[in-house]
């Protein structure tokens, strides 16, 4: 008798993301549930996450009530676990709305309004449901207290610890939200509101800039033999570039085509490693980060001169080695 595989919270990710781009939601989320109801789970706590995945492919496939069913017994997954069912009972109450049980969504909700000067994820959650519910104008005089009170409790000091960090995300996602309710409800701008567009430019202007600079390389390709190399020598650093050959390579292609599409100027592109040449510096490096170390290795290979040129010809010899033409091999992968 074959015994099915147990499976990780990324796998059931990629369920969940293959089912959705597939247009298949409903599918997906039967798979998922069948998943938890068959013991296939590595950690059976992650039932709460399969069944949430389960349950927002279902709300996603216009099936409310069957969401609904699936978020009840994430809820009751939580209590079993111990774990917290705030976010679970936020997105319940917004099914409840969809339902027309407003009066039972308002029961789920008011409880869980402290979360907004708590977590930085409430004010999002909260408004969504709130207007799914028609409720616009709660939404946006829970956001106004919730900002007022989160503003007050700020340090004074430019030193934040991680709690001052804490609070100071609290408040910008408060302003950007209620920002965003005071828009669909068609309220004129308020100071308030004038801050959260200058929040909101500088933000997308640092992310853009993390962006240029995640993508401009060099990235640390390992041929295959170097890669099975490595996965015996350090699986740690093989997960971390991978989690296998076929993801690794995939990624790479993936990530010089989203590259090519934006735009961005400047990038250095690939660079052949080895798994000895790694392992040796990342013993050197002893406790840093194995992302520090990968980027530092890049780094170094990339000063050597050891680069890839990407991408070849639709019928040249595909850059990963393979010995098969581009277009058969790495290039439908970016896709």
């Amino acid at each position: 008798m074959t015994i099915a595989s147990t499976l990780s919270v990324d796998e059931l990710d990629a369920i969940a993301e293959g089912a959705a781009e597939r247009g298949e939601p409903a599918a997906g989320a039967a798979e998922l549930v069948a998943i938890v109801d068959g013991g296939r789970l590595a950690d059976p706590r992650d039932d709460v996450v399969a069944l949430g995945m389960a349950a927002e492919l279902l709300f996603n496939a216009d099936d409310p009530a069957g969401s609904l069913d699936l978020t009840d017994r994430a809820i009751d997954a939580h209590r079993r676990h111990g774990t917290a069912a705030d976010f679970a009972q936020l997105f319940r109450a917004r099914l409840l709305f969809e339902l027309d049980r407003a009066d039972e969504a308002m029961a789920e909700l008011t409880p869980l309004r402290p979360l907004l000067t708590t977590d930085p994820d409430a004010a999002a959650e909260i408004a969504e449901a709130l207007l799914a519910g028609g409720r616009g104008e709660t939404a946006h005089e829970w956001l106004s207290v919730a900002v007022d009170e989160a503003r007050a409790a700020l340090p004074e000091t430019d030193d934040l610890d991680d709690a001052g960090e804490l609070a100071t995300v609290i408040v910008y996602a408060l302003i950007t939200q209620r920002h965003a309710v005071r828009h669909e409800l068609g309220l004129p701008h308020d100071a308030l509101d004038e801050m959260a567009e200058e929040l909101e430019a500088a933000a997308e202007e640092e992310h853009q800039a993390e962006l240029t600079a995640a993508l401009s390389g060099p990235f640390l390709f390992l041929p295959a033999a170097e890669f099975a190399r490595l996965a015996e020598r350090r699986p740690d650093l093989a997960e971390s570039c991978g989690p296998t050959w076929e993801a690794h390579r995939a990624d790479i292609e993936h990530i010089l085509a989203t590259v090519a599409e934006t735009g961005i100027t400047g990038a250095r592109g690939i660079v052949r490693g080895t798994a000895d040449e790694l392992v040796q510096l990342s013993e050197r490096r002893g406790d840093d980060p194995v992302d520090d170390v990968l980027d530092d290795y890049a780094d170094e290979l990339d000063g050597r001169g050891l680069n890839v040129p990407w991408p070849p010809a639709r019928n040249d010899v595909c850059w990963c080695g393979s010995e098969v033409k581009y277009k058969k091999c790495c290039l439908p992968r970016s896709r």
